[in-house]
Order: structure tokens, then sequence, then C-alpha cells
């Protein structure tokens, strides 16, 4: 086979590489396409980026489209498939259980009902597809190449896409149901007290986002939120964000930083791109970060505010174990009574089968069955989900990339139904501020923790937090926001949030340099954003204190990890040695008692690879592991230790 490959590998590569240069995209020149009413001016600067002048927000949004397809059209067609579920018609029966979940959790349903309450979105999302298309249209057999290699032709793009793919980045980004799938299973597993030792602890010495709870102090008087009263106005994962009032900063300006921690793909999962609309940009002037199939900035700024975004982990999904009927299988029990599970059967077709597979997909008045797409065939649960009704969250974006201060930032905020995001903000007026979106239940009984009987009632959602209580300050006194996936509120916040945060060390580097600091500048945050400066490396090296080897390659990594400086970098062997000494020593702990699969679990391995790579569980595993090591009593240490 080598042999093979180094006669023919160049051939292909070669081949390849002749067929992709001859799809590159048109860059310069002019092109006439039907569909915009006016000139539109598309300037690509050094990096590659499209910068995009017309005279009408439709056309942007036209233009737009027309970009996205031009350099991202293939990406383009699996996400759409993928939100449809319709990857085994293209891929065969390798995409099925993927077309399987996405049926079941019903993206394409979701998005049906969105563009029926579009609005003025509609317009948004109609031009942007009029622009995919008129690329299509013009491609003349130049498709990507990997249209090429599997004889593809892809259907006019529509509006319809475009929503479902933005419902599947928002299911992606809502967490809480696929922990509480770990959580059943190690108490399965283990019993409760001993699962317990394995929960999610937040580290007491690590910061919240909000240390001094609400904090809303207004520049001018007539902000829309001035009577709104939450509970602590008056008061004295991954990703990080941060915004810095113009006080604490060098330049006396206003600085807000974003770094999201979405998983690496080739293509990224965003696309840069500018987007200016009217004279002097008046309809619209915005750039940053888009979704290849979806119009607008996601996340970025305009000429008058900018925006990041990071994951809340607030709590806003639980899975019920639902009771069915033994003769009547669509019937399941509720309160005593019987009711009829919605039934939609959804019809997938698979390359090289004759007939489709169909999937049945039950709904209960929680949410669709999932057990069997998931891997948990022992239950039949149901999952409730804010991500997973039909809401404005689009809508709130389009609202976003056009708003001009902090009233217009918070009415967008109201429409972001879900998911649930940390969003700093910071204006050209010199305001930073914050606000969480996604609306979070209250619920009867329960913290939602682990599935619930859906049959008894006791455990129903009964309301949602206020969204004037929801977590937001504006101007807050200590002069900066940051948000890491941490803790978002102290132990008196009125509300239940959640008890899942990621564990603080990213956000508590940042506060620690801030506060080392009289005044911040930009080359401070440019060496924040590639700080390979790691806290819990150095605790574990702590906790080696007095320890010794006879063997001479041990001690000599004992004395290395002592000296070092904690920093990850690529040519430190102390960084090094303590990532190995932290996979061996959480295997060690762990692995003999839960093996090998329920362990990749505990660390946060997800359900599907590209749909969902990771549970809450993910990055975790070291603060329970030093808390064991600090407890001379835990069984789980006696037993690793023989």
């Amino acid at each position: 086979m080598s042999a093979i490959h180094a006669i023919l590998g160049p051939v292909l590569r070669t081949g390849l590489t002749w067929l992709s240069r001859r799809r590159l995209p048109q860059t310069t020149g002019t092109l006439r396409l039907p569909g915009p009413e006016a000139p539109i001016e598309i300037i690509r600067d050094r990096w590659g980026v499209p910068h995009i002048y017309a005279d009408r927000v439709h056309d942007a949004f036209f233009a737009q489209g027309f970009v996205h397809a031009q350099d991202r059209l293939w990406q383009m067609e699996v996400n759409r498939r993928t939100a449809s579920g319709r990857l085994s018609e293209v891929f065969g029966e390798v995409a099925l259980d993927t077309d399987r979940l996405t049926r079941t959790f019903g993206f394409h349903r979701l998005a049906e009902a969105d563009l029926a309450a579009a609005g003025e979105l509609r317009d948004a999302l109609e031009a942007y597809a009029a622009g995919v298309n008129a690329f299509l249209d013009r491609a003349d057999g130049r498709l990507p190449v990997e249209f090429t290699l599997i004889r593809h032709q892809p259907e006019p793009w529509t509006a319809l896409d475009s929503l479902a793919w933005a419902r599947v980045m928002i299911w992606n980004l809502s967490h809480a149901w696929a922990g509480e799938m770990v959580r059943a299973r190690l108490i399965e597993k283990l019993g409760p007290e001993r699962a317990a030792d394995l929960e999610i602890r937040y580290p007491e010495r690590n910061p919240t986002t909000l240390p001094r709870g609400i904090e809303f102090n207004r520049l001018t008087p007539d902000g829309m939120l001035e009577a709104a009263k939450g509970p602590f106005l008056g008061q004295a994962f991954g990703s990080n964000g941060w915004a810095v009032s113009a006080d604490r900063m060098s330049t006396g300006a206003t600085v807000l930083c974003n770094d999201m921690h979405l998983a690496l793909r080739l293509p990224s999962i965003w696309y840069a791109v500018h987007l200016v609309a009217g004279p002097d940009g008046e309809g619209l002037n915005v750039t940053g970060v888009s979704l290849p199939g979806v119009p607008m900035v996601m996340v970025g700024h305009n000429a008058r505010l900018a925006w990041g975004m990071t994951l809340a982990l607030t709590d806003c999904e639980d899975l019920f174990v639902e009771r069915f009927h033994p003769d009547a299988p669509h019937r399941y029990e509720f309160r005593g009574e019987w009711r009829e599970a919605e039934v939609v059967h959804e019809p997938i077709r698979v390359k090289g089968r004759a007939a489709p597979h169909v999937e049945e997909v039950l709904i209960t008045h929680h949410g669709p069955i999932i057990s069997d797409v998931v891997g948990f065939p022992a239950q039949r649960l149901a999952v409730q989900s804010m991500a997973l009704r039909p809401c404005p969250a689009i809508q709130g974006w389009f609202q976003l990339n056009r708003a001009r201060n902090w009233d217009a930032f918070v009415a967008a905020m109201r429409l972001i139904e879900a998911p649930q995001l940390n969003v700093p903000y910071a204006d050209v007026d010199g305001n930073i501020g914050y606000w969480v979106t996604g609306k979070v239940p209250v619920r009867a009984k329960g913290q939602g923790l682990v599935p619930a009987p859906g049959w008894s009632g006791e455990y129903e959602w009964i309301g949602e937090v206020p969204f004037e209580d929801i977590p937001h300050a504006l101007n807050p006194g200590q002069g900066y926001v940051v948000t890491c996936n941490h803790r978002i509120v102290a132990d008196d916040y009125p509300h239940f949030l959640g008890t899942v945060w990621m564990n603080g060390y990213r956000a508590r580097r940042i506060v620690d340099v801030f506060e080392s600091k009289g005044t911040l500048s930009p080359e401070d945050f440019r060496a924040l954003h590639v700080d390979f400066h790691s806290i819990p490396g150095l605790e574990l090296a702590a906790r080696l204190e007095g320890l010794s080897s006879p063997d001479p390659d041990v001690q000599a990594a004992l004395e290395a990890l002592r000296a070092w400086d904690g920093n990850l970098t690529t040519d430190s062997v102390a960084g090094t040695l303590y990532e190995a000494t932290l996979q061996r020593l959480l295997h060690n702990l762990w692995e003999p008692t839960l093996g090998k699969d329920l362990l990749l679990q505990l660390l946060g391995e997800g359900i599907h690879p590209m749909l969902y790579a990771s549970t809450e569980f993910h990055g975790h595993a070291p603060v329970t592991a030093l808390d064991m090591l600090d407890d001379p009593n835990s069984p789980w240490v006696r037993e690793a230790g023989g």
C-alpha cells in the first residue's frame, strides 16, 4: 500500500489542486447579477475579509449570501443537511444516526415556526438566500471540488435553511440535559453517595462575574430599565470576554475583548465580514464574525457599540422519565391520566436504500423522546429545553447588529430567549455593561440535576425568571466585567440559575492581572489573549512538595515541576510533565471503578462529535481530583494507591 500511495499520492494531489484552483472565488472585476436594486461594492482586504458596501440593507445581505457561497458553499451544504436531517441522502448509512438525532430534536420543525414569525427579519433571510442562489446560478460547473468528488448538485438555498442551521447552533450552545445523563449513569454505577464525590463543584477561591450583584449605574436619566428594581439594585464553555471602562484604560476609551472557544474546525465555524448599507452606514455598519449559512454578524461591533459572547451555562434544560402505556405505545401518564403524545413520522432517504428509513418521533408536553437516539434506551427520556421552543432569537441578533445604545442592546437581549449566553458590552459613549441572555425556568421542585419522573407532575416548569432579574450590570463600580463561563452570581441571588459553571481559573487569572495594575493597556489584553499561565497546574505542583523518589527520572520530573513558572508554552518541559501527570492521575483515580466509557463521559465527552462534542462536565476533573488529594480519607485515593 505504501508503494501505491507513493506513486498515486502526488498525482492525486496535483489533480485535486488543479481542480480546486479552477474553483477559487472571483475577487476582482464586475459581476452583473439579478436581484440588487443598486450597485454593490465588495472589497477584500489583505486577510481576505470581504467589506460589503450597498445602498440598501437588503442588498448588503444579498452580497453576504453571495460571498458566503463563494468561500464556504460546501460547509454550508453540510450544515443545512445536518440541520434538516438529510445527510444520509448524500453519504448513505454512515450518516443515518446523525439524521435520526436531528429529526428527533426537530430543528427543521422549529425553523418553520421561526420563519412564520420572522417579521422584518424575513426580508434579510430572503435577500441572503437570493445572494447564495445567484452564486449557484452562475457557478457554471465550478462548484467546490467536494461536489465534484461525490457527484452532487446542491439545491437552491432557502430562508428555512438559514433558520434551521441557526437552530442547531442555538441548541449546541445550550447545556444541562446531557450532564443529567452522565449523573444518572454515575448514580446507577456507584450509588448516590459515591456519585456525589464526582459532582461538579465551583472553587470558593475563584471569582463571580457580578461579585456585588446587579449593578445598574446609568449616565443619563432616560433608560428603559431605570425603574426596574432587580434584587441586587442598591447593593454596595467555554470562552473569555471582558469589557473595561475608560477610566481603567491608558487610552481613555472603553475596550471590549472576546475569545470564543468553540470546537476547532476546518474551515472555521466563523466567517469574518463587514457590512455597510446606506449613506455613511446609516442603515447598517457592522463588522465581526458571521455563520456561513446565516445573514448578519453574530459577534462584533457596529459604529456605536460592541458585544462579545461566552456560554453562561445557566440551567435551562431538564430530562423527564416518561411512563408510557403498556398497551398503547403513544399514550403517556401525567398526574394519574393518560395523554396522547404527538407523533411525527420523519422519512429519511438513505443513499443506497430502496425505501426511506422512517423515524417515529414522539413528543410529550415536556418535549421529544430522545432515549433511542442518544444511547439511553433503558428509560423513555423526554428533554425539555428553552432551545427547543419557537423563539425570536435571530431577530434579537438582527436588532443587535443595528443597536445604537444600551437601551437598544437590552431590547435585543430580551429577544434572545435561547441560547444562554454572557454578553459583555461597550459603547463609544463610555459605557460598559453585561447581560445574560436566555429564559431560565422556575421549577416546582428540585434543581433538574438528574432525570425526574415526568408522570408525577411534581417537577414541572411553573414559570420563568423575570427578564429584569436576569443578571446584568451597567458601569459596575469595579470598572470592568469579566466573563469566562464561570459562576455568575453569589449565593444570595434569589433565583436558581444552575450549579454548573466552568471552574473559574481563567476568570481568576484575568482578574488577578486586572487587579495587579492601576491602569490597563491594549498590550495587556494582547498578552492575556495568548496567556498560557495554568493556576491548577501550579496547584497540583504544590501538592508534590515533600515527595521524593529513588528513581532519578522521577526525581528530575518532581524537581522540574517544583521549579515550574506555571506557563504551558510549547517549549515547557514542566508543562508537559504536568499534563501527563494530570491525565495519569485522573485515570488512576477513576478508571478502575468507572471503566473507560464512563470515565470519558465524566471527563466531558459529548453524545456526538460534531453536534454535541462535550458536556458541562468538561474541564472539572482537575478540581475534583485536587480535592480528593487533599482528603486523606478519600476512598478514591486509597483504592488508587492500592
